[in-house]
């Protein structure tokens, strides 16, 4: 079993090993995801970027980058097997489950 963590960490990949701390990331193709998939995390990653860089002070925006997170952390759950997916808010500093 996987445990596995949907992030926008800007040093990361936007998957990481939940216990293979200090965040060890992961690369999206070495899991096995479609490319439609590692396409949305990378095009959200950047979209977290740039709201991180403006200093996170548009909550709505926020809260369509995490729900568009959470989504792309089910979406990853879907595609693999025995995995539990986890997504954490850098913008809140929140866990959730998934």
């Amino acid at each position: 079993m996987k445990y596995l963590v949907v992030d926008a960490e800007l040093s990361g990949t936007g998957i990481r090993d939940k216990y293979n701390e200090p965040y060890f990331y992961l690369n999206p193709q070495d899991l096995g995801l479609s490319n439609e998939t590692i396409s949305k995390l990378n095009e959200w990653l950047l979209k977290y970027q740039e709201e991180h860089y403006k200093g996170f002070k548009e909550s709505n925006v926020i809260d369509q980058l995490d729900e568009e997170g959470r989504n792309i952390a089910l979406i990853i759950k879907n595609e693999l097997i025995d995995v539990k997916m986890e997504y954490y808010s850098d913008a809140s500093m929140r866990w959730e489950i998934i």
